[in-house]
């Protein structure tokens, strides 16, 4: 019992120290699993956060990666419990509310790049391909966003009528497809070609134009992006 005081208090000094660093210095001054053990520190009281955090970013790489995996990824990692996996996915949609706030600002969607933050947060804690629709006006401004369809963890049931549908209603002229690939495959399937086809060709018959913006992500040029 005495021991596990001593590590309570040596644990509640160093956390104390980590918060003042951030503090003063900002993120700069913390390493990434820092970041991530000052972020655990919050839900998992009295306990020594550091090896969990470790172990998430040997898992996913970077805090990127870890913010965008689902809850049930997040659960495979020693020492992250329920509470820690709710947590780390509420701030991944709390990243990706922000960035849907600013991609909905944009006075003009001018690339990829203008989109691809945006769709890796959103997408990213999916473990099933998801498709994500950005509805444009003639000035390229975003009007409408939403999810048109949902599928496998390695294949999309799309109906393109469905995909369609909120073009009319938000009275949009173009259209950006984005999905992700869960099983990290960045290039479009031949099912992927074969709905993006078909949607292009319905869209056409609206005077709606979906947009090449696929150049540059992934080296995907098939008029979709794909994130994985």
């Amino acid at each position: 019992m005495k021991k596990q005081i001593i590590k309570n208090i040596g644990s509640a000094g160093h956390r104390r120290r980590l918060t003042e660093r951030f503090r003063n210095a900002g993120s700069k001054a913390l390493a990434d699993y820092e970041l991530l053990e000052l972020i655990l520190s919050y839900v998992i009281p009295r306990v020594d956060t550091k090896p969990a955090a470790k172990a998430l970013l040997k898992q996913f790489k970077t805090i990127l990666n870890v913010l965008q995996q689902p809850p049930e990824r997040l659960l495979e990692t020693k020492g992250i419990g329920p509470k820690a996996a709710t947590y780390l996915s509420v701030i991944q949609a709390c990243l990706a509310r922000a960035m849907e706030r600013t991609l909905e600002s944009l006075k003009c969607v001018s690339g990829p790049e203008d989109l691809l933050a945006y769709a890796r947060i959103a997408l990213g804690p999916f473990s099933q391909e998801s498709l994500l629709a950005l509805y444009l006006d003639n000035a390229h401004h975003v009007v409408h966003h939403q999810e048109v369809a949902k599928g496998t963890v390695d294949r999309l049931s799309v109906y393109p009528r469905e995909v369609i549908k909120p073009a009319l209603v938000h009275n949009a002229t173009a259209l950006i497809l984005v999905h992700n690939h869960p099983e990290g495959q960045p290039v479009p399937s031949e099912n992927d070609l074969d709905w993006t086809s078909k949607i292009e060709k319905l869209a056409t018959l609206f005077d709606i134009k979906l947009l090449d913006h696929g150049k540059g992500l992934h080296g995907c040029r098939n008029r979709q992006a794909v994130v994985s």
